[in-house]
């Protein structure tokens, strides 16, 4: 070693004095000199700049995670070779000593040189050395005297290698420095030992913060438990959901908290459970949730056991999303010129402002789900479900578990798991009772006792659930007239009629049928990007015609005519055969007029042969809801796949 430290002392100085570079240096040696003398660094000088305290306070945020691991290792590095006179050094990928530790004649010594926290060591600052070529080179080395470019530095030997992220990047350095006459081989083994410590040590802390970020971003509450079922960790949306702090969790037994035969069956049977029905119970509150519990195995055995759980509220909402139930319309949907229909919009306004139940009169086709659907969009529950139920469309042996739900085993051929009704469904929502005139009279006793209490008893349970629902109510029938024929609880009829609007038919509001016509035309115009437009004979047609399907019927004729006309202009040719034009006496009746249903269910079936059996985009050509037209395919008994197979072979 001694002959190496002479032959460099020689070497620097033929080339600090003559730019003679000797054979037997390194390369990367005297590729670093060169460096240095462009950069116009003093070979006699190597004594940098430190950063003032606003930049090494930033400096040293930036590097937080970095030194906090890195620190422990060096401590442990430093009581292996304590009293050897090294000092250990920690340098981010800049070149900025961030931390080191040492003998305290040896930190006093090297400050000298401002080898001190906040000082740059690359080659440009302090010449050539161990910390720039390791960052530069990106691999370990050591330099020994006079390999230094900086005759200030010939006293030392220094041995670095580059710390790398979980991306292979590097982000800083470890130095070891000491005297030249103390340079051993193994000194830079221990540093790049100490290099591979701390990368693993950040790449398993980084490991554990994802697992810890992953943990408590998913959006269930989950909870860890061992062997024994005490529960070991928590994540936070469990502590939300359950409003409990980590210490009055952890630690005890899940029983505390939960139904625990769910759990035992898990462990019983080392298979998991999904979405099972149970609840949870913190602070003398029952909280119904659905429940995962799934077993941790080793060697055959459980070892614990993973619960995740949503609140019951919470996937309710998730399902309705899913299943469409949700209102489309707004009060902006409803398109009139007519004053007295103007002011119903008004009244339905003001009515949606409120909880109270309402109840929608109107002949078949004047759009009383529309207005439902409005009221709700319009009111504070509008972030909420709307659930839509046809009362007329239900076996009257299934309209009360259709309504208020299940439990499992309540009947034969009922869901294993029960089943929530419509009811339930609606939570925090609105739930829209269309015909409701037709709902069985031992079933309005229950529905009025729910009204009452705002509480619901699935068909084969015994616990009451607590709901927040508004009831918005729809008939075609004199609700009256059926009350004074023991067709219809009078009490109930008081409770559904808290507001009630009454649509008035087409009919009664002939400046609209025009205006409807036109708007229904423009809508399939954009749908098809066409430019139909309808003849004045045509429109004329419309105005004599009295519309007994109102406004459903309107627009089922304005549809067909619309898709049979092959030029831009829909002519009085296009007007249905069925239909005859009513004469200008209001007292003569029209004669030869197909029953509505009949125009319906041809007017359904064929938007679907033109959507090719796609039920979305008919119900889009119909400007019917997806909810209605599904009903309309289950009342009229259309067979899609009848229907593909149809228009395939055209």
């Amino acid at each position: 070693m001694k002959d190496f430290i002479s032959f460099m002392e020689k070497a620097w100085w033929r080339y600090i004095t003559e730019g003679i570079l000797e054979e037997g240096i390194r390369e990367e040696i005297k590729e670093s000199w060169k460096l240095c003398r462009e950069y116009g660094v003093d070979p006699f000088g190597g004594v940098g700049e430190i950063l003032d305290e606003k930049s090494m306070k930033v400096r040293l945020k930036e590097n937080e995670e970095l030194i906090s691991v890195a620190h422990p290792i060096m401590e442990d590095i430093y009581r292996q070779v304590t009293g050897s006179g090294f000092l250990l050094v920690l340098v981010d990928k800049d070149g900025y000593l961030i931390d080191r530790i040492g003998d305290e004649n040896i930190m006093g010594e090297t400050r000298k040189l401002n080898f001190v926290e906040g000082a740059l060591w690359t080659e440009e600052a302090v010449g050539t050395n161990a910390i720039a070529l390791a960052l530069r080179l990106d691999r370990p080395i050591q330099l020994v005297g006079a390999e230094h470019y900086c005759i200030t530095h010939h006293m030392a030997t220094c041995s670095a290698a580059p710390i790398h992220d979980e991306k292979g990047n590097v982000i800083g350095c470890l130095d070891m420095t000491g005297l030249k006459e103390e340079a051993h081989p193994h000194n830079l083994g221990v540093v790049l030992a100490g290099a591979y410590a701390i990368e693993k040590q950040l790449a398993l802390m980084r490991s554990h913060k994802l697992i810890d970020a992953t943990f408590d971003s998913i959006h269930e509450g989950m909870l860890i438990l061992d062997h024994n079922f005490v529960v070991q960790r928590v994540n936070e949306i469990a502590l939300r959901i359950l409003n409990i702090a980590p210490k009055e969790i952890i630690g005890r037994h899940i029983q505390s908290f939960v139904d625990f035969d769910i759990i035992k069956e898990v462990l019983n049977q080392s298979e998991p459970y999904y979405d099972v029905e149970g609840a949870f119970y913190s602070k003398g509150r029952k909280i119904p949730c659905r429940i995962n519990a799934v077993p941790v195995m080793a060697n055959r055995k459980t070892i614990g056991t993973v619960i995740t759980f949503r609140e019951e509220r919470y996937v309710r909402n998730v399902v309705n999303k899913l299943a469409g139930f949700r209102a489309y319309y707004t009060f902006e949907d409803i398109v009139t010129q007519d004053d007295k229909m103007k002011k119903v919009i008004e009244t339905a306004k003001k009515a949606a402002k409120s909880d109270c139940s309402i109840l929608i009169e109107g002949e078949s086709g004047t759009g009383k789900e529309l207005f439902a659907q409005a009221i709700h969009n319009y009111s504070k529950r509008a972030k909420g479900p709307f659930v839509a139920v046809n009362c007329a469309s239900i076996p009257r042996e299934l309209v009360e578990s259709e309504l208020f739900g299940y439990e499992k085993g309540a009947f034969t051929g009922a869901n294993k798991k029960g089943k929530p009704g419509k009811f339930e469904l609606a939570d925090n929502g609105t739930i829209f009772l269309d015909e409701i005139g037709e709902l069985p009279y031992e079933v309005q006793s229950k529905l009025l006792r729910v009204l009452d209490n705002h509480r619901i008893v699935r068909v084969g349970g015994t616990e009451e659930k607590k709901l927040n629902v508004r009831v918005i109510a729809a008939t075609n029938r004199n609700l009256s007239e059926e009350v004074e024929k023991k067709n219809f609880r009078n009490d109930l009829y008081y409770r559904i009629n808290v507001i009630k609007i009454n649509i008035p038919p087409l009919r009664e509001r002939k400046g609209d049928i025009e205006l409807l016509a036109k708007v229904f035309v423009d809508r399939l115009n954009k749908y098809n990007n066409e430019q139909k437009v309808l003849s004045e004979s045509f429109i004329k047609r419309l105005k004599d015609y009295h519309w007994p399907g109102n406004v459903r019927e309107l627009q089922n004729v304005i549809n067909r005519a619309y898709y049979l006309a092959e030029g831009e202009i829909i002519t009085e040719d296009y007007f249905p055969e069925n239909i005859e034009r009513k004469n200008c006496e209001e007292d003569i009746n029209v004669t030869a007029v197909l029953p509505f249903d009949v125009i319906e269910e041809k007017n359904i079936k064929e938007a679907l042969r033109l959507a090719k059996g796609d039920v979305v985009k008919a119900a889009k050509m119909l400007n019917l809801s997806r909810a209605t037209i599904y009903r309309k395919i289950k009342k009229y008994k259309v067979n899609l796949k009848e229907l593909s197979s149809l228009v395939e072979t055209k």
